[in-house]
């Protein structure tokens, strides 16, 4: 049995779109499946935990990148001696950005899941279930949740907050205005990072913990993460002022952040990051956690409505503590 977890949210809708595409295919092979729709946030995680629990012969999830690191943490929390179940991830999302990585490169994975190639897309993503075409892949944890992308906490972590807020308002440009609003309102972080054992304490403008090399809808933050080498790519972006921070975003997408003075790149097995003061917002693969300074500040009421209700232990005393699992997951490809 087959367990397909979709958000019908993800993607303007269109996921209920695709949906049909592959439950054909399994209708005419014969391939028993269920169909999970999603109805909340951490919806897909229980609903992932769930079936690993009981046991399934693959798990497909339709949805963006947050979709997806919520099955991830669900089956990763069913298994904590290893991750048993294959997963299928076919996007249906705004970024999408975990499978540019997967696909060999963002102009593959576009060509590869485009719309206007949608039928042969499905035809080829089932021929991989079928066949149990997969490959293996490393998986992350931050504070025990798992996720496959990217962790990142800062300036681009509040610019993924600002947009879901201004959103309804701004639509589409809502990443852009959210982009500005950050930069205006931009102060660093004073953190204490600890690399494999290694310690060091400062002032950070951004720091993401890469397994997967892209985010924020195609931006190359880590070129050089690889999913199987066991390893994490941390990027380091040391304290810059408002008028410099204006430079991140635009060198991202030349792919040029590495020229920066202030950013730099390690490659290790586990991280541990302690914010002293103040309240940020951790995204792992653009879903938000609360992670509180050691003075105890938390988002108003207004702001907290956006991240997730599921509370990373450590979070609430500063601390982002990043670990390779011993385990990897087979993903069908």
């Amino acid at each position: 049995m087959y367990h397909i977890i979709v958000n019908p949210i993800a993607g303007k809708g269109r996921n209920l779109i695709k949906l049909p595409l592959l439950t054909r295919l399994f209708d005419a092979h014969k391939l028993q499946y269920e169909v999970m729709i999603t109805e909340s946030i951490m919806d897909a995680y229980a609903k992932a935990n769930a079936v690993c629990l009981t046991g399934s012969s693959g798990i497909i999830g339709i949805g963006g990148d947050g979709t997806i690191q919520e099955i991830v943490a669900g089956m990763a929390a069913a298994f904590p001696a290893k991750v048993a179940v294959p997963l299928g991830i076919f996007p249906g999302g705004s970024g999408n950005d975990f499978v540019m990585t997967l696909a060999g490169g963002k102009a593959q994975a576009l060509a590869r899941y485009k719309e206007k190639n949608l039928q042969a897309s499905v035809a080829d993503f089932f021929a991989a279930i079928q066949t149990n075409r997969t490959t293996c892949v490393d998986i992350v944890t931050a504070n025990g949740m798992a996720f496959l992308n990217i962790g990142n906490v800062g300036l681009d972590a509040r610019v993924v907050r600002n947009a879901v807020a201004l959103k309804p308002r701004y639509g589409r440009y809502a990443y852009l205005a959210a982009v500005y609003k950050s930069i205006a309102k931009h102060v660093n972080m004073p953190l204490k990072v600890e690399i494999d054992g290694k310690q060091r304490e400062g002032e950070f403008t951004l720091v993401a913990a890469c397994n997967g090399q892209y985010y924020g809808g195609g931006l190359h933050i880590s070129p050089e993460s690889s999913l199987t080498d066991g390893k994490i790519n941390l990027c380091l972006v040391e304290a810059m002022s408002r008028p410099k921070t204006m430079t991140i975003f635009p060198s991202l997408v030349v792919g040029q952040h590495h020229r920066l003075g202030a950013v730099s790149f390690t490659k290790c097995e586990e991280v541990c990051l302690t914010l002293s003061r103040g309240v940020e917002s951790l995204s792992l693969d653009g879903n938000l956690y609360e992670v509180k300074g050691q003075d105890g500040r938390s988002f108003p009421p207004e702001e907290r409505r956006f991240l997730s209700p599921h509370k990373l232990p450590g979070a609430d005393k500063g601390e982002m503590r990043f670990k390779i699992m011993p385990q990897a997951i087979d993903i069908f490809l």
